[in-house]
């Protein structure tokens, strides 16, 4: 341990200002670096939690290579029809799907998996700005979004190398560039957004525009389909369905319309492609300059808290009105973590992102083959976006509190009760997004049918609970400190998302079970009662486990403080 502390701690004096992310200091702090993460892994999965995060992290990464196999094998057919036809459109529409689902998986899930990786800690180290950001690269790689990106733009590459041989080395040329350009997008974009996130007014202006954004695009939604089934009932007539001129030269300018052209000039004899590989160039220096801008900040040790730097001392101070009209533990936390959830904008980013996807996918869910049959449930499926909004407050419902943990366990007042302060919150916001969920798909869809209306009901009385019971469990059980300024991986929090991933899985696969069968009867009706009895057992789950908190906590209260309290 001597020699890793010797190389990353190196006096100032020996690391010279010239020296670059490949020089032998730095070498040798990465050498220290893969040493040390090493360790920490081999150390970790000699415990029975270590073990259970390599678990779900296999898991996670067989799941994530499911998702990008199918769509990697349709991009790469979709590629090589479009350059066996010679069809700039066909070659244009894999590429812009691979930006845009990288960019839209990367903005919506930033906390998923280390899609934002923390490197604070090598500011303590005498580490060069060059290989900060190498490493900060390195890092960003090992994303869900980014691993997803490669599968797509390695099938894109296959699908055009089959079909023409003779443009393996323009396409390979092209594609790196273009997946460069997407890491180091979506890189910057998870860094300017946590710096914005993290001042209170820059962040409700934020949510604002993304929702109102969501709002403008719902808005083209039936337009959009109206467009596609219109384009899809002509095109045995009018062939191939094209696209406005004004909206071709705008995507031609914009990196994967670049890319496109980079691909269909030499397709097409019209060039060696090298103009439109400058151009996806220029694009790369501009967002390597934006996030060296935020990094240079970032290293130098700004500080995102909005705690003021400076406190005046007042010789009368005036004791504001309590947020609750009402006193007692369970208020006081109810307030205090209602204060910490305002003041978080990852959080208000979490809460936001299920309005922006019921958003996107209403207008999707009226079109295809089974369009009414899923407007007619959309209220139920809607719903369910409301529960992933929280599942990182329910199930982490102590990860907050940080080194207040402490305070917990010293005051008189009963752990019970600072869970049911907790969970009275968490109900609160269920609520809110439920109702304005709820309000988004009747207008969209209208009102549901009665017995569709009573199912659901009966099935939030026992998903609320149910979520809250394991919840509450989840927290005490499988913790993990979470970072409330920055969109960033907290350690341990893979496995406690696994879990609380199949509990959504779980009690949504119940309601279809109890409800599928009644309907295929025709008794929808007979739904209802049969979810209020699961409610009344998940209720009762509930008030049990609650009734044990104290002594939970109480038994686990040396790996809570060991989690949750250490410095960070």
């Amino acid at each position: 341990m001597a020699g890793v502390n010797s190389s990353l701690t190196a006096d100032d004096s020996v690391l010279p200002s010239h020296a670059g992310p490949f020089s032998p200091i730095a070498r040798q702090q990465y050498a220290a670096l893969i040493w040390l993460q090493s360790r920490i892994f081999l150390n970790g999965i000699r415990t029975m939690r270590g073990s259970f995060e390599l678990g779900a992290r296999i898991l996670t990464g067989f799941l994530f290579f499911v998702i990008a196999v199918g769509p990697a094998f349709g991009l790469g057919f979709a590629a090589w029809a479009g350059v066996t036809n010679g069809s700039p459109l066909a070659v244009a529409i894999p590429l812009w799907v691979l930006c845009g689902v990288w960019q839209v998986f990367s903005a919506l899930v930033p906390a998923l998996a280390g899609q934002n990786p923390d490197l604070a800690h090598l500011l303590r180290f005498p580490v060069s700005f060059s290989s900060w950001i190498l490493l900060f690269l390195i890092y960003g790689v090992c994303t869900p979004s980014t691993l997803i990106g490669l599968f797509w733009a390695i099938g894109i590459g296959i699908g055009v190398t089959v079909a023409r041989p003779d443009l393996f080395l323009s396409t390979a040329v092209t594609l790196a560039l273009l997946v460069f350009f997407n890491i180091l997008l979506s890189r910057t974009i998870l860094a300017w957004v946590e710096r914005w996130m993290a001042q209170r007014r820059t962040r409700e202006i934020f949510t604002g525009i993304i929702l109102i954004l969501a709002l403008v695009a719902q808005s083209f939604n039936p337009a959009f389909h109206n467009y596609g089934r219109r384009v899809h009932g002509q095109a045995a007539h009018q062939g191939a369905p094209k696209i406005p001129a004004a909206v071709w030269t705008v995507q031609a300018a914009l990196p994967p319309g670049l890319a496109t052209a980079a691909l269909v000039q030499p397709m097409r004899h019209q060039g060696s492609g090298t103009l439109p590989l400058v151009g996806l160039g220029l694009y790369i220096i501009a967002i390597a300059g934006l996030l060296v801008l935020r990094l240079r900040a970032e290293s130098r040790g700004e500080n995102l808290s909005e705690a003021p730097r400076t406190s005046s001392p007042s010789a009368h101070k005036v004791r504001r009105a309590p947020f609750l009209d009402f006193s007692g533990p369970i208020a006081a936390v109810f307030e205090k973590d209602l204060l910490y959830l305002l003041r978080s904008g990852p959080m208000l980013y979490a809460l936001a992102a299920p309005l922006v996807m019921v958003f996107l996918f209403g207008g999707a869910m009226r079109s295809g083959s089974f369009g009414h049959l899923r407007a007619q449930y959309a209220l139920p499926l809607a719903l369910v976006w409301a529960f992933l909004g929280l599942t990182r407050l329910v199930t982490n419902n102590l990860g907050g509190d940080g080194q207040g943990l402490y305070l917990y366990f010293l005051s008189p007042t009963p752990l019970r009760s600072v869970i049911l302060g907790k969970n009275a919150l968490h109900l609160m916001l269920f609520l809110l997004e439920a109702v304005l969920i709820t309000g988004l798909v009747i207008f969209r869809f209208g009102l549901p049918a009665p017995s569709v209306a009573g199912a659901t009901l009966a099935w939030i009385l026992f998903a609320v609970p149910a979520n809250f019971a394991i919840g509450n469990l989840l927290s005490i059980l499988m913790p993990y400190r979470m970072n409330m300024s920055r969109m960033r991986k907290e350690p341990g929090a893979l496995g406690n998302g696994l879990l609380s991933t199949l509990t959504q899985v779980a009690v949504l696969g119940i309601a279809v079970l109890v409800y599928l069968p009644c309907a295929a009867f025709d008794h929808p009706w007979l739904a209802t009662p049969i979810l209020l009895a699961l409610a009344a057992v998940s209720t009762f789950a509930y008030l049990r486990i609650l009734a044990n908190v104290d002594r939970l906590l109480q038994s686990k209260q040396e790996s809570l403080l060991l989690e949750l309290a250490r410095t960070a």
